[in-house]
């Protein structure tokens, strides 16, 4: 494995204007000569959640392993958080993704792109997949914006709606830095365009601390839209379960509920293989 971290804003030669964060992990595949080919690897970028007040570990490392070990590439985004608001740590989401559009030959990757986002991570992880052209973005790339876009999108319990009664308020306070004016323009479901890419959604009906309610409105906003959808709603469980397994969950001893919503990562495996995203022999 080739482990690395990138400072994102060195990288771009960006302005950090008081940023903390901003920094990409990557952990790469190397290639084993012995084998006799080389191979390239989807990406996955992986974004934690934490209601833009910090950045989850149990939905960071963790996940990344485990889709390293399915055969992804996997690059972990350590984002900024409040007091810094949006712009802030959009524009360091789109960094990241750039960033793997431009490296995309040297990291050897196949040149498709998901991202993976948890809770508040699985917020930004749609402003990606359904905002790619918001002029934060576009003031610091052009043109070279639309590769912020994401190939495919896998939202983990996000949230996702400004709607009060379903809303989780912290994060959308945080995100906006309390500015009620921006809360419409960054409710997903709000603002799914028709070319936005496919789209993994799953969630818990005992979720109350971001309601289910947040997945059904984007799923049904991603069906007017006709993009590609998948969501599963698991009967048990609350919010923050991560890869529901011991190493993301403190009190983890193999429950039902944990077994049950620990099936989202197959699922979500197999949606992406039917999207293309399989290493490939280069």
């Amino acid at each position: 494995m080739i482990i690395e971290k990138i400072d994102l804003y060195a990288y771009f030669r960006a302005a950090r204007t008081g940023a903390e964060r901003g920094y990409l992990t990557c952990y790469r595949h190397s290639q084993i000569g012995e084998l006799g080919v080389k191979r390239a690897r989807p990406a996955m970028l992986v974004i934690p959640g934490g209601a833009y007040a910090m950045v989850s570990e149990k939905e960071a490392e963790p996940v990344a392993l485990r889709y390293f070990a399915a055969g992804f590439d996997c690059f972990l985004l350590d984002y900024s958080v409040a007091p810094h608001s949006c712009p802030t740590p959009l524009r360091e989401a789109a960094m990241a993704m750039l960033y793997l559009r431009r490296e995309e030959t040297a990291l050897h990757l196949t040149g498709r792109i998901a991202a993976v986002g948890f809770s508040a991570g699985g917020h930004l992880a749609g402003c990606l997949a359904f905002l790619w052209r918001d002029a934060a973005i576009g003031a610091l790339f052009g043109k070279a914006s639309e590769g912020a876009r994401p190939d495919a999108a896998l939202l983990c319990y996000p949230v996702v709606t400004a709607d009060e009664r379903f809303w989780h308020r912290d994060s959308f306070f945080n995100f906006c830095g309390g500015d009620a004016g921006k809360f419409e323009t960054y409710s997903l479901e709000k603002h799914v365009p028709a070319d936005a890419p496919p789209v993994f959604l799953w969630a818990t009906n005992e979720d109350t601390l971001v309601p289910p309610e947040n997945a059904l409105l984007l799923y049904g906003a991603l069906r007017r839209a006709h993009v590609p959808a998948e969501l599963h709603i698991f009967e048990e469980g609350g919010h923050g379960f991560s890869l529901a397994d011991f190493e993301s969950n403190g009190d983890y001893a193999g429950q039902r509920h944990y077994r049950r919503a620990a099936k989202w990562v197959e699922l979500s495996l197999d949606f992406l293989s039917a999207h293309g995203f399989v290493p490939e022999n280069i």
